[in-house]
């Protein structure tokens, strides 16, 4: 178990050792969560750009100009 004292300005110094075991670097963010009996802390991950569009991939987004062009072509043929 590692200890940490509550500041006057409710601040925490978190250890060396936990801050090393989550991988935690200065500036980054901390997420705290109430639980029955106590608080757990975990770090706020940012999802780098690359992922969330990884995420998109092969999702259909807007077709661009062949639909347009497609579309200028059936509304010709319709005679709008």
């Amino acid at each position: 178990m590692v200890k940490s004292r509550v500041s006057s300005k409710g601040q925490i110094t978190l250890p060396k050792a936990i801050r090393e075991a989550l991988g935690l670097r200065p500036g980054e963010e901390v997420v705290f969560e109430l639980r029955e009996g106590g608080a757990f802390l975990r770090p706020r991950r940012r999802v780098p750009l690359e992922a969330l569009l990884g995420r998109l991939k092969g999702k259909r987004g807007f077709p661009g100009e062949e639909a347009e062009r497609r579309a200028r072509e059936e509304a010709w043929r319709e005679g709008a």
